[in-house]
């Protein structure tokens, strides 16, 4: 990688010959709900398959490590930033969303709200209680994302990926596997998806949904989006009834704080650093295995 850099000009990228828009030094806090962390090496925001293909190959002959990110809600970029190149699948080409008779047909880019909504418009049903998770269709299937009422793997009928050789691949049956807030998606990139979902009445789906909307945003601190969910819930309880036990609900670190009426939340503040909201989430993760003996795991994801 240091011969191949040497060839070119300093204010050119690795990425210049590939027909590509390549930013350097992308600020990456505007693309985080939490609105904190430092610049990444590389970002770019290819236009269709083709451009991410180029893009992966040559991230893999240059040793660049590469990272996608969706809408951004759950991750916590470092101060430093990411020393590689991040890529955003944002392009018409990316976010399609399609139904065929019990089948929604989704690319990665998607927001998950809006393919719920077309689920629930076409009177199918299975994910409607997602409706208040933000981020994008890629995003949720990576984690499998879920509430009360199931979670996204439940309905996935095969996943189309692209491998670190740029190649496609289609993912069905057992070689996907979901568990709580998991799936075995995170060794590709996620370029689209298929889910069969079932018929219901589209009346009685939108006032289903709509009741979820507002028990959800009920759940979530209102007003702000410099804000993230802290831990996943462990099997037969609630991280935000264990962070109440354990007396941890009020803890704050500089310009990150805990939000009281909703305690598996953080809130941060102008002039916060990543590291406050880092430390924030050590703190309270160790006041409950202190006081609870119970090992939270962190929802939110330090980069």
């Amino acid at each position: 990688m240091k011969q191949l850099a040497k060839q070119i000009p300093a204010d050119a990228t690795l990425f210049d010959d590939l027909g590509l828009t390549v930013a350097s030094r992308e600020p990456l806090a505007h693309h985080t709900w939490l609105g904190v962390g430092g610049e990444a090496r590389y970002f770019c925001e290819p236009v269709d398959i083709d451009a991410l293909s180029r893009l992966v190959i040559r991230a893999r002959e240059t040793g660049i490590a590469l990272r996608m990110i969706g809408g951004g809600s759950n991750i916590l970029i470092p101060t430093a930033g990411f020393d590689g190149m991040i890529v955003r699948l944002s392009a018409p080409a990316f976010s399609t969303i399609e139904v065929r008779n019990t089948s929604v047909i989704a690319g990665a880019g998607a927001k998950l709200v809006h393919v719920v909504c077309a689920a629930v418009q076409a009177g199918l049903s299975g994910i409607e209680t997602l409706v208040g998770i933000p981020g994008t269709i890629g995003g949720a299937l990576v984690g499998n994302a879920g509430g009360h009422g199931g979670d996204l793997g439940e309905s996935v009928k095969e996943v189309t990926v692209m491998l670190p050789t740029g190649q496609l691949a289609v993912r069905r049956g057992t070689e996907l596997a979901f568990q709580s807030r998991w799936s075995n998606l995170d060794d590709c990139i996620v370029i689209g998806c298929q889910l069969d979902l079932d018929e219901d009445s589209a009346e009685l789906l939108t006032k289903r949904m709509q009741k979820q909307w507002i028990v959800g945003r009920s759940e979530q601190p209102s007003g702000t989006r410099t804000v993230a969910m802290m831990f996943k819930d462990p099997h037969g309880t609630s991280a935000e009834s264990l962070i109440t036990q354990a007396g941890a609900k009020d803890l704050r670190v500089g310009e990150a704080m805990v939000y009281a009426a909703h305690a598996n939340y953080v809130v941060v503040f102008p002039k916060c650093s990543s590291d406050d909201v880092r430390l924030l989430v050590e703190l309270v993760r160790s006041k409950v295995r202190e006081r609870l003996g119970v090992e939270l795991t962190p929802q939110i994801e330090v980069w």
